[in-house]
């Protein structure tokens, strides 16, 4: 693998014509300094809080990030993380950062239309690597998991500095151009799949806070283990054309939290806040989500399983905890049992 710098696209802001043919030939942006340094490091400080209160961190006394206390390593899908995450996600400035007027000026400039935000933004906090750290992202397209407008953009964006010791973001460039990829059986991936690609030119590198990576919906790409001593925090999020689809899944909670709850810990309970239910004053075009593809990726886990593919382990153990359908999770756990280990 050739793991190579980012494309530096900074130098073309202001140029939209100029960037949507760098986000065409390469599937990606790199801009430095796109988002105001003063609010990533509030919403830094704010996880921060949290992550201290929840016994994350060891006590610090210098001007430094603190260091991650390694006897309460956590991670999803731990309750105990869970729990902690979801306060850090409800978090107000989080959700406003993505919606930096510098930002929404870049994407509608390449959409040349306005932007539909989605409000299902993401937040990462990875803790350093440990023995119960689960499986790396592998390598991915979003289309498959959110559907709906395929001018889809994500915008990854660091909340402290991204060097190689603390893992990174990479993108294989110009994967966006062969469309949707077919998915192979991967034990390295977190859930048990990977786009089949050609990952032997990678574009990686060191971010600050305040950078961003914006790719396309069909660009394959991957996050790293955290080798460092601290938490690598991130943020991420979706944007598309308000005139294409979009999925609700992209919008609004199946299951557990509701935007009323989440709102009712903001300032005045969410009561007049131009970011409460936004997307909701707008008229967009609501599709149904396929989840045929899902439907054939769980049978294929099972039939690979039957067969003794040692390569169906990690997608057969997010079956037998995730699948919808109660029979082929009973399946999953009975077939877990008889699957051989592959050999490292």
């Amino acid at each position: 693998m050739d793991a190579v710098p980012f494309t530096d696209s900074t130098s073309l802001l202001g140029d939209s014509g100029a960037l949507a043919d760098r986000l065409a030939e390469n599937g990606y942006l790199h801009v430095r300094g796109l988002l105001p340094a003063h609010e990533v490091t509030s919403v830094r400080d704010n996880i921060l809080t949290l992550a201290g209160a929840a016994g994350w961190l060891l006590p610090t006394d210098g001007p430094g990030l603190p260091l991650v206390d390694r006897r309460t390593f956590s991670c999803w899908p731990a309750p105990d993380y869970v729990a902690v995450h979801d306060q850090m996600w409800r978090d107000r400035e989080f959700h406003a950062l993505m919606h930096a007027p510098a930002l929404l000026r870049l994407l509608s400039g390449l959409y040349d239309e306005p932007v539909l935000v989605h409000p299902r933004k993401v937040l990462r906090v990875v803790h350093p690597w440990g023995p119960a750290t689960p499986p790396e992202t592998g390598w991915h397209q979003d289309f498959p998991g959110s559907q709906g407008s395929k001018r889809q953009l994500t915008v990854w964006t660091p909340l402290v500095p991204v060097t190689p010791e603390t893992g990174a973001l990479a993108v294989l460039p110009g994967s966006h151009r062969s469309g949707l990829l077919p998915m192979r059986l991967s034990n390295n991936a977190m859930v048990g799949w990977e786009a089949d690609a050609d990952a032997s030119t990678v574009h990686t590198g060191p971010m600050a806070p305040g950078d961003v990576v914006i790719f396309t919906a069909f660009t394959v790409h991957s996050g790293s283990r955290n080798a460092g001593p601290r938490l690598r925090i991130s943020a991420d999020c979706r944007y598309q054309p308000r005139s294409d689809p979009v999925c609700p899944g992209s919008l609004e909670f199946e299951e557990g939290n509701s935007w009323d709850d989440i709102y009712r810990t903001w300032p005045n309970g969410g009561q007049g806040d131009p970011l409460a239910y936004y997307w909701r004053r707008m008229p967009l075009t609501i599709v149904g989500y396929d989840t045929s593809p899902d439907v054939a990726r769980e049978q294929a886990v099972i039939t690979a399983a039957e067969t003794g593919d040692p390569d169906a382990r990690r997608a057969l153990e997010m079956l037998a905890v995730y699948s919808t359908d109660q029979v082929t999770a009973a399946r999953a756990r009975a077939l877990l049992p008889t699957l051989p280990v592959k050999a490292s």
